[in-house]
């Protein structure tokens, strides 16, 4: 196992762990993986080895509510009940988990890779404080189905047939200058596989590092979900987590 991989705790009660997850670790094994291979779920479960009893949707990824795509850096919340695992879903499922991501674009490139269809939305240059929306279905694509896809209501037929039917919305506005990067805050309840990083890539802000949909090469991908909102799944109180 790789040491350098730290836990970092970030919230703690009787129900719910949050956790800040570095980049470039997996949030759960897949299920063909080998107990030895280290990811979030594995280092959580040193310290609270309850959270693998939970066995939500699928019984190795413990009590895991949301995942972060492998290069993605960030807060992840984990039940440590099956009553808050359950609680936690039904408050998803009705829009009510709120997660807030920070990316940076070094610059604009208004190009379409294979399969977007052409960006329908107003200007794709952000005006500092704006919010602007970007919503649409998803599929996957490419080899094996590893990228997604933005599919609209007027697509194909046979490319509506490949999504899941849900309508995915991003909430984007500009927040300024990082160094030589744009930066977006972004945020989303119902949530899709590569959301962010296809519909940033779609309106023309690929993010820094994101070689798959065409950013520019960095160290790592620079997004990181910064905050997590939502009711606390037992006692209902607003939650609201910042780093």
């Amino acid at each position: 196992m790789n040491d350098t991989m730290q836990l970092e705790l970030v919230y703690e009660d009787h129900d719910i762990l949050v956790v800040n997850k570095q980049a470039n670790l997996p949030t759960v094994p897949l299920k063909t993986d080998s107990q030895d291979k280290l990811t979030l779920l594995g280092l959580v479960a040193r310290a609270f080895p309850e959270v693998l009893d939970v066995q939500g949707a699928n019984t190795w990824e413990g009590g895991v509510v949301h995942r972060l795509d492998t290069a993605t850096s960030g807060l992840v919340v984990i039940a440590r009940t099956k009553e808050a695992y359950a609680s936690l879903q039904a408050i998803q499922k009705a829009d009510l988990f709120i997660k807030e991501y920070q990316a940076l674009s070094q610059s604009y490139k208004p190009t379409l890779l294979p399969g977007f269809p052409p960006y329908p939305y107003e200007d794709p240059f952000f005006c500092k404080g704006k919010e602007v929306s970007i919503g649409s279905l998803f599929r996957r694509y490419g080899d094996h189905r590893k990228e997604v896809r933005p599919v609209l209501a007027d697509s194909p037929r046979h490319l509506l047939d490949k999504t899941t039917g849900t309508w995915y919305l991003t909430k984007v506005w500009y927040s300024g200058e990082v160094g030589e990067s744009h930066q977006f805050t972004c945020r989303l309840s119902s949530g899709f596989r590569h959301q962010v990083r296809t519909h940033l890539a779609w309106s023309g802000w690929p993010i820094d590092g994101d070689i798959m949909y065409e950013g520019i090469e960095a160290e790592n991908l620079a997004l990181n979900a910064v905050a997590v909102e939502f009711p606390h799944p037992v006692t209902t109180n607003p939650m609201e987590i910042r780093i």
